[in-house]
């Protein structure tokens, strides 16, 4: 793009984005034009001793408009750096303005959904842990007087949530011959030092290790299993605390002292019974005197600003 389209195109009053205002700086070529200038100049000098006055009148008016075009594309380009900075910081107000009005949108419909969904989960939570607490009472009830040849129910939550112990289990056995240290007990050596000696010692029961400590080659049966595991309980429910709503809501559900049934069923009766603070507590209410003069003299003054 030359001088001239620029020009127009800063002329014609259109809004130009900062990308396309980087895209029109990137065309300005003061050096080549500044070049092109040199060049003539160089050809006004050799005219000044060959040409005639006429040939040096038009190199002349040729200089003149390189100059110009100079003079033009610094002061284009000064004017699209000046409208690039203004539309880069435009662009980035608009960008921050986007981004607030998502983050606005985004976080308006997350408070709404915690409005609606958080006392329907509390609900819903507290009428589990009843259900739960009553059933683990029945099941107490039902175990202390079980009738001839029952099994004693577990209860409910564990049942679910719980893992029960489990008895030593064998998963594979089979036999074996390995190389052993000679020491109390079966020491076997480790899966290299097996390699070594089977080396060593081939169709042997008998060897040496470093040439010093004895080792001999016992059949043995090698037995992979999962131990004793003990029964693990869960974290109760009844130790999660749910706050209220809002600052000044009872709580939805607060842990008791004790986690077992009676105790989760009287908090819950407990929290039931608990209304929201009020918004303003008398007890924070502060009385104080002024000096009614002065207080006129300043809601004067405040109505004059």
């Amino acid at each position: 793009m030359n001088v001239q389209n620029i020009l127009k195109s800063l002329r014609g009053g259109q809004t130009s984005t900062a990308d396309q205002l980087r895209q029109t700086l990137d065309q300005i070529d003061i050096e080549g034009l500044e070049a092109a200038a040199e060049k003539l100049e160089a050809d006004r000098r050799r005219v000044l001793l060959d040409g005639t006055d006429k040939e040096l009148e038009a190199i002349e008016t040729k200089i003149a408009a390189a100059n110009r075009d100079i003079e033009r594309a610094y002061a284009a380009k000064a004017e699209l750096e000046r409208r690039l900075e203004a539309a880069a910081i435009t662009e980035t107000q608009q960008e921050r303005t986007a981004k607030y009005a998502a983050a606005k949108a985004q976080a308006d419909a997350a408070a709404k959904l915690l409005a609606t969904k958080y006392p329907a989960i509390g609900r819903e939570f507290v009428a589990l842990l009843k259900t739960l607490a009553e059933a683990q009472l029945a099941v107490d009830l039902a175990n202390h007087n079980l009738p001839d040849g029952a099994v004693p129910l577990v209860d409910p939550e564990f049942a679910m949530r719980g893992r029960p112990g489990q008895p030593e289990k064998t998963l594979k056995e089979e036999r074996v011959t390995l190389w052993c240290y000679d020491s109390p007990g079966i020491q076997v050596m480790p899966p290299d030092k097996q390699d070594e000696m089977n080396r060593r010692h081939p169709g042997e029961d008998v060897g040496s290790v470093q040439g010093q400590r004895r080792a001999y080659r016992r059949r043995l049966i090698r037995r992979t299993y999962v131990p004793w595991q003990s029964p693990q309980r869960p974290v109760g429910l009844a130790t999660i605390e749910i706050p209220g709503l809002k600052i000044g809501d009872p709580p939805i559900f607060a842990s008791p002292s004790f986690s077992d049934a009676r105790s989760v069923l009287a908090k819950l009766a407990q929290i039931a019974e608990m209304r929201p603070a009020p918004e303003i507590n008398t007890a924070d209410i502060i009385v104080e005197y002024l000096d009614a003069a002065e207080a006129d003299v300043s809601s004067k003054n405040e109505e004059a600003a």
